[in-house]
């Protein structure tokens, strides 16, 4: 079967259209890596600076994990949505792969991972936190951080917020993988919650509604929890329709930057 002209120039437009939407203009990212002293790990990092980026200014940071995946999109949609707000103070800071991704992001040891989540809080907080303080002019204040995880990378900002609350003021947690570890954050939370509930900030939960497995329930009783003991927190969710748990990440980034821009 021949394609027409007409059709064939109408897939062609289609798919470049898709290309622009994912493109980032890379002319304000800057790159660096470091071998990180706690667990001997190289971290590749990059940094979306906003418009107008000033030495003399202070700025917010949003740190991104699965930076390989996730950082573009992610900075792209800041970039969007700062012309939108009319705010240009938040650095975009994606977190690369320095071991494998379940290695530094699970909090337990799952299958043949280590769960060695501890160690690479660490490495974000004793190591990556001040070099962008120092080099980038980020706040060095918790309320001005904000981390942004999808699945693994969602479960390890959960776990942030139940055992390290002292680093980030701002979740936006996309499907977490709450269910691992017997529903540890969970746990956790409920071990924590006398000395975390007076705190506060932003949380934004997210999935979606076609989510495989058993992601759904830990998730459902987490935003419960959040709900009823945690009234110092900004809270959004976002149950994505006829989306599962890969087909739903750009939906809930895009809800998770806005629930963001709306309560700055």
């Amino acid at each position: 079967m021949k394609i027409s002209v007409i059709t064939y120039l109408s897939i062609l437009l289609f798919f470049l259209t898709a290309c622009r939407e994912e493109e980032f203009d890379q002319k304000n990212v800057r790159e660096f890596s470091f071998t990180s002293s706690v667990n001997g790990s190289t971290y590749p990092i990059k940094v979306a600076l906003p418009k107008n980026y000033s030495t003399h200014s202070k700025y917010k940071t949003l740190y991104v994990l699965d930076s390989n995946w996730d950082f573009n999109f992610v900075a792209k949609e800041i970039q969007k949505q700062s012309e939108e707000f009319q705010r240009y103070d938040i650095l975009v800071v994606g977190i690369g792969w320095g071991n494998d991704r379940l290695d530094d992001y699970l909090p337990v040891p799952y299958k043949n991972h280590a769960g060695r989540a501890d160690e690479f809080v660490k490495v974000i907080y004793d190591e990556l936190i001040p070099r962008l303080e120092k080099d980038y002019k980020a706040t060095p204040f918790r309320e001005d951080r904000a981390i942004l995880g999808h699945s693994a990378g969602g479960l390890l900002g959960s776990y942030c917020f139940t055992n390290f609350p002292e680093i980030f003021g701002n979740y936006l947690c996309l499907s977490p993988s709450l269910w691992v570890g017997n529903q540890v954050v969970l746990i956790n939370e409920k071990k924590n919650r006398a000395g975390n509930q007076s705190r506060s900030g932003r949380f934004f939960l997210a999935a979606g509604k076609l989510e495989e497995g058993g992601m759904l329930p830990p998730i459902e009783a987490f935003r419960l929890i959040l709900n009823q003991h945690y009234k110092g927190f900004y809270q959004g969710y976002n149950l994505a329709g006829g989306l599962d748990h890969l087909g739903s990440k750009k939906a809930n980034i895009r809800k998770a930057i806005s629930f963001y821009f709306h309560q700055l």
